[in-house]
């Protein structure tokens, strides 16, 4: 038998390009509270804030082999089948930046003193971020947004109103930081913080500019093993010929309208005159309070919070059980304020006053209100059937005096 160990002539395998394939990163379908992207809400001058209530939420991932490329999509079906919302993400994972592009659409019911309208509002973004080590990260988002509100005709006169569209551009930039771990959900240590800027301008109209500036800075400290000391900072001002308006009180995705007398929102609140917001927000968390129990276009928050996963912490080690090993007791405590003009204690706040009308007489009085809020109270928390659930027990703090309690439900991780 005759063997060739001529190496010059090797046939080698063909050279094959790898060709960009996608495969299912995950499909997720759940009830929920919450919107999809919280992006500012139209002010529409009288409407209170608009929460989404019990809506289907169905979200989609698919990425690549190598998992430069990633497209995730979602929808939002809310329980009154009208306040729809959708969303799809693309981004682009390779090369020195990361970038993103985002469309967005969502509806819902709003009014003002006199008319009932819907609007509908789409958002398309565009994201560079730029790594610059393992834990800080710049990003830069240029995006486009049209409002229009549909009038709905309630009697003759409002039949003949013309919708109003306005369209939107701004410019955010982000500095990032984040070198947090993850023991177990919902418990960290180290320090995570974000510095924001935006701006705003309507394409259509002069003097509109909206300038809204931010930050939000959150320190975890261990104390022993899990048992973790939890603290938050935020604040954020808006300022220009447009305002952001802030309703500061609640919690994230909270489902107070299900398991509580009071308001979800407080209307009896009213908000500065003579002031052009053109969005509104929520500043949370600041438990014990409805929301709305201050408003403006400036807020400082702070949140203080203790969380030991008890079940955890005494056996020593991780458990199976995904209930028990994320069940937690929490304390905490929250104090914050919102505000319109130079201060909280300027006197220029719509809260700052209260005017009674009998017939042709109207007297306004100085409400004294103190423009500092706190609450305190506790809580648990756990992993049921996929869902993190909160459970909060809060008693408010306003002008020195303790408020009922207030129970708060709700589907969302905490800060």
């Amino acid at each position: 038998m005759d063997i060739d160990f001529d190496t010059g002539h090797i046939n080698l395998p063909l050279i094959r390009i790898y060709e960009t394939s996608f495969y299912n990163n995950y499909i997720a379908t759940q009830v929920d509270f919450s919107f999809l992207n919280n992006s500012y809400q139209v002010y529409s001058g009288g409407a209170p804030y608009f929460n989404p209530g019990v809506n289907l939420l169905t979200k989609f991932g698919i990425v690549d082999l190598f998992e430069d490329y990633r497209i995730t999509g979602g929808f939002r079906f809310s329980g009154n089948f009208d306040s729809n919302e959708y969303l799809l993400s693309i981004e682009n994972l390779k090369g020195t930046f990361d970038k993103q592009l985002i469309y967005h659409r969502e509806t819902f019911f709003s009014s003002d003193d006199s008319t009932l309208f819907k609007t509908y509002t789409q958002n398309i973004y565009f994201s560079l971020s730029k790594p610059i080590t393992p834990v800080l990260a710049l990003r830069g988002t240029l995006s486009y947004r049209n409002d229009r509100h549909v009038y709905l005709a309630t009697d003759m006169a409002t039949l003949n109103y013309q919708n109003i569209s306005q369209h939107w551009a701004s410019l955010k930039g982000e500095i990032i930081f984040d070198n947090t771990r993850k023991p177990c959900i919902n418990i960290y240590f180290g320090t995570r913080f974000k510095i924001f800027g935006e701006y705003y301008r309507e394409l259509t109209r002069t003097k509109s500019d909206m300038i809204v500036l931010g930050i939000d800075f959150r320190k975890y400290i261990r104390i022993h093993r899990e048992l973790i000391w939890a603290n938050r900072f935020a604040a954020s001002t808006s300022f220009g010929p447009t305002k952001l308006l802030y309703y500061l009180g609640g919690v994230d995705n909270w489902m107070g309208y299900l398991f509580n007398k009071v308001p979800m929102f407080d209307n009896t609140i009213p908000v500065t005159p003579n002031v052009n917001y053109g969005f509104q927000t929520l500043a949370t968390n600041m438990r014990g309070f409805s929301q709305n129990v201050r408003n403006g276009n400036s807020f400082a928050l702070i949140n203080s919070e203790l969380r030991l996963p008890v079940v955890r912490y005494i056996a020593g080690h991780p458990l199976r059980s995904n209930f028990l090993n994320s069940l937690q007791v929490i304390g905490f405590g929250d104090i914050g304020t919102a505000w319109s003009g130079k201060s909280p204690w300027s006197g220029t706040n719509g809260y700052d006053t209260e005017k009674f009308t009998n017939g042709p007489v109207s007297v306004t009085l100085d409400s004294n209100r103190n423009p500092l809020v706190e609450g305190f109270g506790a809580g648990l928390r756990a992993q049921i059937l996929g869902y993190f659930v909160r459970a909060d027990w809060a008693w408010g703090i306003e002008d020195n005096n303790i408020l009922p309690r207030i129970f708060y439900l709700s589907f969302s991780l905490d800060f």
